[in-house]
C-alpha cells in the first residue's frame, strides 16, 4: 500500500485517553491505532483491494512499516497489537508462518463505532 505522505498530520481523537474502556492503553497504543485509522480510511477509497468476501474493510500494515512510521520496536508492536485486540479496536488473524514483508488483513473499528458507546468520566470542556 502506497502511504500519502502528503498528508503531514495524523488525527488522534482527545476522547480516546478518556474512554474508561481504554485507560490502560499507552502513547504507542493510541499512535498505532491513529496509523491504522487513516489507512483505513484510504483503504475504503480503494474497496476492490482491501475488502474481504464478507464485505469488510481491512488495512495491510507490514510490521516494516510499522517500525518505520510508528517507531515501534518488534517485541512492543506485538504488544501493542495484541493489546487494541483485546480491547476491540483491531481484529486480526495470526501468521501461521511468519514471512517477511507480509501482513494480515488487520480490521479496524472505526471511531465512530466505539464513540456511540463510550462513557467519559471526565469529559473535556468546549471551549
Amino acid at each position: 500500500m502506497q502511504f500519502d505522505m502528503d498528508n503531514k498530520f495524523m488525527k488522534v481523537y482527545k476522547e480516546i485517553y478518556q474512554h474508561e474502556k481504554f485507560r490502560e492503553l499507552d502513547g504507542d497504543c493510541i499512535f498505532y491505532y491513529s496509523w491504522l485509522l487513516d489507512l483505513n480510511d484510504l483503504s475504503k477509497k480503494n474497496p476492490k483491494e482491501f475488502t474481504d468476501k464478507d464485505g469488510r474493510v481491512y488495512v495491510i500494515f507490514p510490521e516494516a512499516h510499522a517500525y518505520k512510521y510508528c517507531n515501534i520496536k518488534k517485541g512492543k508492536l506485538y504488544r501493542v497489537k495484541s493489546k487494541l485486540k483485546e480491547v476491540g479496536l483491531i481484529d486480526y488473524e495470526e501468521q501461521k508462518v511468519k514471512k517477511a514483508g507480509v501482513s494480515t488483513p488487520i480490521y479496524v473499528t472505526p471511531y465512530d463505532h466505539w464513540k456511540r458507546f463510550r462513557k467519559v468520566e471526565n469529559e473535556m470542556p468546549d471551549f
